[in-house]
């Protein structure tokens, strides 16, 4: 039990009907207190809406959670005041629903009990606009009440560790809390539930859905994104905390996965049958706007670059060359199947489709500006900046924004207040992320919390440098955007506390920024007049720590040894 609960309401919708409110959205169980004869039944039953009668919704999210899921029965021995409150299971829910009381209670009659795997904080976010740290707030709220050993896709419907959710959030959750030790264990699930053939389960641990038959043919077969998990999450792991023996482990599962992709990629085209799941306004959940195979050719794509990488690290030399040959491969199919070289479009109506070319790599140097133009204009003239892809492009679109400088266009999708977006969430009661953005289905679902990696990355610009991970080399480029008067973001690398906090006073920017001992940061500082910059008093590229400075379009670029820097810009900042 990670923290107390109390009732925020508490309603009598029908005679005998009991409703209390927590106020958000949990997952976990509730500690009741009562008294009546001995045998009375009193049976509480937890769910996230209520009806319109006001009593709870218990149809709702049943599809997979039928009889006593979401439901409790207490049998009193009536012996004055008696308690409720189980320990071996949880639930996921904001309201509870009581029945069979022997009088009316109170609001101190019940209390609700939040459960989770309680890891370590790592991160710290906070910026000058309400609305962002809401969703911040909300984005580690759903993170948390979705671990449980695992990293689930909600806490009431399923509790599955479903791959392909649960890979799509780890940058978001690795920024804010230590994550190692639980995804290193998650991933191992994920490789006891490969199957000999290679095929790699959609849900880790597994029960047996989505196995291979007897036959070996795959009982459900897994979308390459979420089967490709056990690629992604080994090299996330190495990405962020440095550590080989992961990679080791991973090796072969991994080349395993990419065999067996092969065959059910003929022609290197992959198949899919999820895709970006529920993108917006899609009649159905797998991808309509974004076409499934294109979607699980881009991961059969980025799997193979992974793979080539890590084979390269481990010094399989042979091996790399010939996952790069296979990369470059399923590029070329990828292309003269569904590039329209004219127009710049891989799917009509698409912003997962350039976002995830782009972000691989796989768009040709010659027509990334116009495909990337193509992105802009998907998301700012036909929707009028806000967002269109489902639960795995949206993590790609911000990541593409960022990297090629557009964090103003991702500023605007994040802090809409209609739909589709997470204001629209908050406007409309969420305190956790919902699974879609119109609020169908489960409204406790991390997967669109993967931006929370980007409020790290972008507004406080705290980036990890590939070629060194862990973080042993890095850079700070925060995003000065939008309505933003100040941000303040910090993390706990393996090497220590990185710092990066900005702000704007009286016409000038000034960043304050901590690199840990025994590492390297590339510190752009954003201005029209990098002659002028100062740390610490002093013309910047000449303090003390600083290496190296130049010029990078508006920004002025320095190369820091560890200590604590405060730059300044004078006025004339770009935002």
């Amino acid at each position: 039990m990670v923290e107390s609960i109390r009732p925020v309401a508490l309603t009598e919708p029908k005679p005998g009907v009991y409703v209390f409110d927590l106020g958000v959205n949990t997952a976990g169980w509730a500690r009741l207190e009562t008294r009546g004869k001995r045998g009375q039944k009193v049976r509480l039953e937890f769910n996230e809406p209520l009806g319109e009668d006001g009593t709870v919704d218990m149809n709702q999210l049943s599809s997979l959670s039928r009889g006593r899921f979401q439901s409790g029965e207490f049998i009193l021995k009536g012996e004055g005041i008696e308690v409720y409150e189980p320990r071996f299971t949880y639930h996921g829910f904001r309201y509870v629903q009581v029945t069979g009381l022997a009088g009316k209670p109170t609001l101190d009659s019940l209390t609700g009990r939040r459960v989770h795997t309680d890891p370590e904080p790592a991160g710290r976010f906070s910026c000058s606009n309400p609305l962002v740290n809401r969703i911040h707030e909300t984005i580690v709220r759903t993170q948390l009440t979705n671990m449980h050993g695992i990293p689930t896709d909600c806490p009431h419907r399923e509790k599955l560790g479903w791959t392909g959710d649960g890979c799509i959030t780890m940058e978001e959750a690795i920024y804010n809390f230590r994550m190692a030790t639980f995804y290193t264990k998650w991933w191992r699930d994920i490789q006891e539930a490969q199957d000999d053939n290679g095929h790699a389960c959609p849900i880790a641990p597994s029960s047996g859905w989505g196995r291979s038959q007897p036959d070996g043919s795959p009982g459900t077969l897994s979308d390459p994104w979420w089967g490709g998990a056990i690629v992604r999450t080994p090299w996330q792991l190495y990405r962020y905390y440095g550590d080989r023996r992961i990679l080791e482990e991973a090796y072969e599962p991994m080349q395993k996965y990419l065999a067996y992709v092969a065959t059910q990629a003929p022609g290197h085209i992959s198949w899919a049958n999820e895709g970006d799941w529920l993108e917006v306004d899609a009649a159905k959940a797998v991808s309509e706007r974004t076409p499934p195979e294109l979607a699980g050719t881009a991961a059969y794509y980025y799997h193979a670059k992974i793979v080539a990488e890590a084979a390269a690290l481990l010094g399989r030399d042979e091996d790399s060359r010939n996952y790069a040959r296979l990369a470059e491969d399923i590029s070329t199919s990828f292309h003269e199947r569904y590039f329209d070289p004219a127009a710049g479009l891989y799917a009509d109506d698409s912003q997962t489709a350039p976002a995830m070319a782009l972000y691989f790599g796989m768009t040709p140097p010659y027509k990334r500006r116009l495909v990337l133009e193509g992105l802009l204009k998907s998301i700012r003239e036909k929707r009028d900046n806000h967002i269109s892809s489902g639960i795995i492009g949206t993590h790609y679109v911000f990541q593409t924004l960022m990297e090629t400088g557009h964090d103003e266009t991702a500023y605007a999708m994040l802090t809409g207040e209609d739909y589709p977006g997470w204001g629209h969430m908050l406007a409309n009661g969420a305190t956790t992320l919902w699974e879609s953005w119109k609020g169908g289905g489960s409204r406790n679902h991390p997967a669109l919390g993967s931006i929370g990696a980007w409020l790290y990355q972008g507004l406080g610009g705290i980036r990890p440098d590939p070629a060194k991970p862990a973080f042993k080399r890095f850079v700070v480029k925060p995003a000065v955007v939008g309505d933003l008067t100040w941000v303040n973001c910090s993390y706990q690398s393996p090497y220590g506390e990185i710092v990066s906090n900005w702000k704007l006073e009286d016409g000038k920017l000034c960043m304050q920024v901590t690199v840990p001992v025994n590492t390297v940061a590339t510190v752009h500082v954003p201005t029209t007049d990098s002659a002028a910059v100062t740390e610490s008093g002093r013309p910047a590229k000449e303090a003390d720590g600083v290496r190296s400075f130049q010029v990078s379009g508006e920004d002025a670029v320095y190369e820091v040894e560890s200590g604590s820097y405060v730059f300044e810009a004078p006025d004339g900042v770009t935002p």
